[in-house]
């Protein structure tokens, strides 16, 4: 006889794996360097990364401006007027807050915008990205320091890209701020300035310019370009605040996950055929899920026909001797059918309704009389079929169609 065989022990379960890695993920959160400077937020001015603008930001400071970060939707249009910079917001703005921002500048304040990422503004403002010119020309800066490390430098980074502004509708009073030039040597407009109202306006065609990247090359000329448009929008807004757009970088108090998933179902078409989607897939899932308590069909008693009803009846009121209920019964079968040809009231009582019978048809004498006298009194079962051919022929006589006079 052979013995069973053993069953070895299971060291690892469900549980025990989980915590093995849930420890794992702690402790990699918890050891792994957090990287030098801040590269969250695109062209924020909080990004020290290549591709942020916190050297603008520092530029601009260290040129007398007044530098403020916005970390909230722009307010109503009863603040004081500012120059607002707005370089490739990665959160749509709202049609209320580029109302405000234009607002701000017809009030005297200042914007300063590229065309990548703000399209509410751009086409607002009906322009658009013109073709591909070289790097910005006309700048060189003859104090460039001539070290070898910024040649070097200058030689491997890849320079800003640079486009030209393409106005289909152009402003009135439009200045060139910034120039560049097409390959064959053709002048490019790179960033262009106009009035609104108090204020002006300076667009730029790509945010590539003011980013840390460029602008830290000096034989790029980025910081001057960068230069050039702070010292325009500074001639119709002395002693107003430089403000970078920060909200729209990701930065501030914004709506929460659920806000955002409740404004997508309930305010776009695809979050609408989604959300009946998931309804749809939770009614099924409910109609497929296992039930505490089986479904028990109703149980249903068939019904007896109408013919039925009246033999059952009629034997019962034959074992009983109920000839006047039976004689009621006729009686008010006879006035539901043929009753409106008498003129009594539907109230009347049966006797009442006999006698107006017997005035209307004389000839119906005996047949009232039969009928009448089994409604006061009981009579023998055998004389309920004589009481049933009275009542046959004094519904036959009231419902024959009246006779025309000749």
């Amino acid at each position: 006889m052979t013995s069973p065989p053993t069953v070895q022990k299971r060291w690892w379960n469900a549980a025990t794996l989980l915590a093995v890695l849930g420890a794992v993920v702690v402790a990699v959160a918890l050891l792994t360097p957090e990287a030098a400077g801040r590269s969250e937020g695109g062209r924020s001015s909080y990004s020290t990364a290549p591709g942020g603008l916190g050297i603008a930001y520092e530029l601009a400071e260290r040129t007398g401006w007044k530098v403020e970060r916005r970390l909230a939707p722009l307010d109503s249009a009863e603040s004081p007027p500012s120059v607002q910079v707005v370089i490739d917001p990665r959160v749509a703005l709202g049609a209320h807050e580029v109302h405000r921002l234009f607002e701000n500048v017809r009030r005297g304040g200042a914007l300063i915008v590229s065309l990548d990422g703000a399209d509410e503004i751009t086409d607002s403002l009906d322009v658009d990205m013109g073709p591909p010119g070289r790097i910005l020309e006309g700048y060189n800066d003859p104090q460039c320091p001539e070290h070898s490390s910024f040649r070097s430098r200058a030689l491997l980074a890849i320079p800003p890209e640079v486009r030209g502004l393409v106005w289909k509708t152009k402003p009135a009073g439009l200045t060139t701020i910034v120039h560049g030039q097409l390959r064959d040597r053709a002048d490019l407009s790179v960033a262009e300035g106009f009035p609104l109202g108090k204020g002006r306006i300076v667009v730029v065609s790509q945010s590539a310019i003011f980013s840390n990247d460029a602008v830290r090359v000096c034989e790029w000329a980025a910081d001057l370009a960068v230069a050039r448009v702070f010292e325009y929008v500074k001639g119709s807004s002395r002693g107003q605040p430089l403000v970078f757009d920060e909200y729209h970088h990701g930065f501030g108090v914004h709506n929460s996950t659920t806000t955002a998933i409740w404004i997508y179902l309930s305010s776009t078409a695809s979050g609408h055929l989604l959300a009946q989607l998931a309804v749809a897939g939770l009614i099924l899932l409910l109609a497929f899920a296992p039930r505490p308590l089986p479904p028990v069909d109703p149980v249903r008693v068939p019904r007896r026909s109408p013919l039925e009803h009246a033999d059952a009846l009629a034997h019962a009121y034959a074992d009983v001797g109920a000839t006047r209920t039976a004689t009621e019964r006729l009686v008010y079968g006879l006035r539901r059918r043929a009753g409106r040809t008498i003129t009594v009231p539907s109230g009347a009582s049966d006797p009442v309704f006999l006698d107006a019978v017997a005035e209307r048809e004389p000839s119906l004498a005996r047949s009232v009389e039969t009928v009448r006298a089994a409604l006061k009194q009981s009579i023998p079962v055998a004389d309920l079929n004589n009481v049933g051919d009275a009542v046959r022929d004094i519904e036959r006589q009231l419902l024959l169609p009246p006779q025309r006079i000749k």
